[in-house]
């Protein structure tokens, strides 16, 4: 309890002063204000003016009655110079002025003469030179009273005055006794706070010298030792922690630990050193210090304990060790590991990349194979027509008749290569190992060209191609793709639709698609189905009873999306219409 009645004493003289001070300043300002509000001419109290001017009035009222009895003025001047000196009086019975006269003891003469002036204005009334003897003998009262209110509201006001001028002297002294008693106050808070300040400094340098003492007490550990304070300052940087760092300690104490380097701004580090103020104990191991003068780091192994004063924390200190051997030790170990590891997932890659391969080299086979089955009749059976055609003619036969069934065949057979090349396109690209090639192609061709095909092989199917003219039908698309798509339409067509019905080819857009339809008459396709039909080798409910292998609407609907397209199986009242969609040409696209 002693060692805190020393710095209460200390601290009573200040606290004094400070509130003298205020005080004092608060009584000044008062006073001022005071006297600032007494200096002020108050418009009441300037009375000298008023009763002098009515006294003028009433001289001159007097002066009028003498020049009408003469003759030489009127009723009406008359009239005017009584109503001015009736407002004269009404001036001195209104507010302050009537204030001022019940001050002075002139309230009883100015209200007897107030009744003195219904009788004067009777008077002027009905004046008549007869009259101006009397007139004059009742105005004179009135110009006497207003002189002597003029004597005795000039004296007044010299007395008010007087007091006035006694009062502001005294309240000046006191305002002069008080700027003194500010100063006196203000003075002992300068020499108390000068004072505070030398204590502030010899204690801090006490303080240095302690902390000075306490490094040199642990300067010779092998670990790196910081002590921080409260504040998060260093307070204590001992010689293996500067050889680790490289910063002496008179650069690091007294800063921050993240000012020094920074390692210690490190989040993780932030964080211990936070923990360990709030009294937690934590340990970091192989934290990374990039040191200027060395190519590699050095890996840290950090504890942070909280220091405490019985119950109350007053810093932490920080344990530092060089565990770069260890670390490298753990490293070459991981190492090792990492190559091994790594060396098992090549060998394993490899085999995985061996085993795809031959899986797509299957895939390749069984799909070409399929397709083979699938695409190549529609080619064959038109050639096969035309030569049966022309042997059955023999002799018979033209030359025009030959060449032309000849062209039929030799384009069926050209339609046939077309379609081997694209068939093994397709496979590899299922395979993952080819692309569609796209260019700009006109759709009418293909359509022509492919319809014309399909007339061949299919004699008695009428066909009816619809062509929108109004925009062109510039795709962009691989050719050979599209016409095997739209051949595969044209034949699921046919094949489905009921024996001498209509199958129609319309080819429509918009501004950025190309819509190719193929229409028939035929059952529709249950819901259920409607999707599973563009699966591999799957055919719908309405297919019993129809040759197919359930290759061709997956291999059109592949083949449409390898160039950005689709083919979809469209809502319709009257049969079925399938539908595809490419994009069109446009300049640039590639």
């Amino acid at each position: 309890m002693s060692r805190f009645v020393g710095p209460s004493i200390r601290l009573a003289l200040p606290l004094v002063a400070v509130l003298v001070f205020a005080i004092l300043l608060i009584f000044s300002l008062q006073r001022m204000f005071e006297v600032e509000r007494d200096m002020r001419v108050e418009a009441e109290q300037n009375m000298l003016w008023v009763f002098h001017q009515s006294e003028v009035t009433a001289l001159r009222l007097i002066e009028t009655v003498a020049l009408a009895e003469l003759g030489q003025t009127g009723p009406d001047e008359l009239a005017l110079r009584f109503d001015l000196l009736a407002s004269r009086v009404a001036l001195l019975n209104d507010g302050p002025q009537r204030r001022f006269l019940e001050h002075v003891g002139l309230d009883e003469d100015l209200d007897s003469l107030g009744a003195s002036l219904d009788r004067i204005a009777l008077n002027i009334e009905t004046f008549t030179p007869d009259q101006a003897t009397v007139l004059r003998q009742d105005l004179t009262p009135l110009a006497r009273f207003f002189g002597r209110a003029a004597n005795t509201s000039m004296i007044a006001e010299w007395d008010d005055l007087g007091g006035r001028l006694e009062t502001y002297r005294d309240q000046l002294g006191q305002i002069i006794l008080s700027l003194i008693g500010i100063m006196i106050a203000g003075g002992i808070l300068t020499v108390t706070l000068f004072a505070s300040l030398h204590q502030s400094r010899q204690k801090n340098r006490m303080l240095w010298r302690e902390r000075d003492f306490s490094g040199l007490l642990i300067s010779s550990s092998g670990e790196g030792i910081i002590a921080i304070d409260s504040a998060g300052e260093c307070t204590l940087w001992n010689g293996a922690i500067s050889s680790i760092v490289g910063i002496p300690a008179e650069k690091a104490l007294g800063r921050a630990p993240a000012d020094i380097a920074g390692f210690f701004d490190m989040s993780t580090i932030r964080q211990a050193l936070s923990e360990a103020l709030e009294g937690q104990t934590s340990s970091l191991s192989f934290q990374p210090f990039f040191s200027p003068d060395s190519e590699r780091p050095l890996y840290l192994d950090v504890s942070f304990f909280p220091m405490r004063n019985e119950a109350e924390i007053v810093g932490a200190i920080v344990f530092m060790h060089d565990a770069s051997d260890r670390y490298a030790a753990q490293q070459k170990d991981a190492q090792d590991r990492d190559r091994l590891e790594e060396l098992v997932a090549e060998r394993t890659q490899d085999l995985d990349s061996a085993l795809k391969r031959e899986r797509s080299a299957a895939d390749l086979y069984r799909n070409f194979a399929a397709m083979v089955s699938h695409q190549f009749r529609t080619p064959l059976a038109v050639a096969d027509s035309a030569l049966q055609r022309l042997i059955r003619r023999g002799p018979h036969a033209d030359i025009d008749e030959v060449a032309e069934r000849a062209g039929r065949a030799r384009n069926a057979i050209s339609g046939l290569t077309r379609l081997v090349d694209s068939t093994l396109d397709a496979a590899r690209l299922d395979a993952g190992q080819v692309g569609a090639r796209r260019t700009q192609y006109d759709l009418t061709e293909i359509i022509q060209a492919v319809c014309a095909r399909q007339r061949d092989a299919a004699p008695e199917r009428p066909i009816k191609i619809n062509l929108d003219t109004s925009a062109a039908p510039t795709a962009f698309c691989d050719p050979a793709h599209v016409e095997q798509v739209i051949e595969n339409l044209l034949s699921n067509a046919d094949k489905y639709a009921p024996a001498g019905t209509l199958v129609s080819v319309s080819l429509n857009g918009n501004a950025k698609n190309l819509f190719c339809d193929v229409h028939n008459i035929a059952a529709p396709i249950p819901a259920h189905d409607q999707e599973k039909i563009f699966e591999r080798n799957q055919r719908g409910a309405n297919s019993a009873g129809v040759a197919g292998t359930g290759i061709g609407l997956f291999m059109a609907r592949a083949l449409a999306r390898m160039q950005d397209g689709e083919v979809t199986l469209q809502p319709s009242k009257n049969g079925i219409t399938f539908r595809l969609t490419l994009p069109r040409y446009t300049p640039g696209a590639s």
